[in-house]
């Protein structure tokens, strides 16, 4: 039996928003691709999985978490899932997805191709970005320098009259812009050490998580 934390349940609801189907292999570590292969999400974990676990809605199976008070999970079944209360008294049962329908993550250890820029996104800098783009309802978030100052701001690049809001975020004395889909930043509020590489993709970088989001092409 597993005693499923907050924490966990904390990330793979941040997962659900990537991809609404989920392979859990066994180990202390999850992770999640989105359809279009475009965001790729790595957590550690606190809880030790025994067994594989595939879910399809994996919106559902939360929301059957959120019954229990710490619910425990048990895997000793082929095709599915028992989840129950502490006491063992009230019990679920979730039954497993074929593995081979889900967009999984590959095998293989993903790293940057390259490390070209590198600043610190705070937890309230990416909130607040987040609030912009929600409230001027505004589709690109972009990482820009004129050599000096590196900006974050978010706009829409293909009307020169849009509204924006941007913010300091570290000194850079290149000249540079590399631009996001704010619809790919399914971040976790919290902080980042960002890695951007010239071969458009970016690495976020949080405690125990890590994020590969693509850029858009032709910045």
């Amino acid at each position: 039996m597993t005693v499923i934390s907050k924490s966990t349940i904390r990330i793979l609801k941040n997962f659900c928003s990537i991809n609404k189907s989920i392979v859990i292999k066994p180990g202390n570590q999850v992770s999640t691709l989105s359809i279009n292969k475009n965001i790729l999400a790595i957590a550690d974990v606190d809880e030790q999985f025994e067994s594989q676990i595939s879910i399809y809605d994996l919106g559902a199976f939360l929301g059957g978490l959120s019954i229990f008070d710490s619910p425990k999970i048990d895997t000793t079944q082929s095709n599915y899932v028992t989840v129950s209360d502490s006491s063992g008294r009230s019990k679920s049962r979730f039954f497993y997805a074929d593995p081979d329908i889900i967009t999984q993550p590959p095998e293989k250890e993903i790293k940057i191709p390259s490390e070209d820029v590198k600043f610190r996104l705070e937890a309230g800098v990416l909130k607040k970005i987040s609030e912009a783009a929600n409230i001027y309802q505004l589709p690109d978030l972009c990482l820009f320098s004129s050599g000096e100052t590196m900006n974050l701001c978010v706009t829409d690049k293909k009307n020169e009259t849009s509204n924006s809001y941007s913010v300091e975020v570290g000194e850079s004395d290149s000249e540079f812009c590399y631009c996001f889909k704010v619809e790919n930043l399914k971040l976790l509020q919290d902080d980042y050490d960002v890695t951007i590489s010239k071969q458009n993709v970016a690495l976020f970088k949080g405690k125990g998580i890590r994020y590969f989001i693509a850029l858009e092409p032709n910045n």
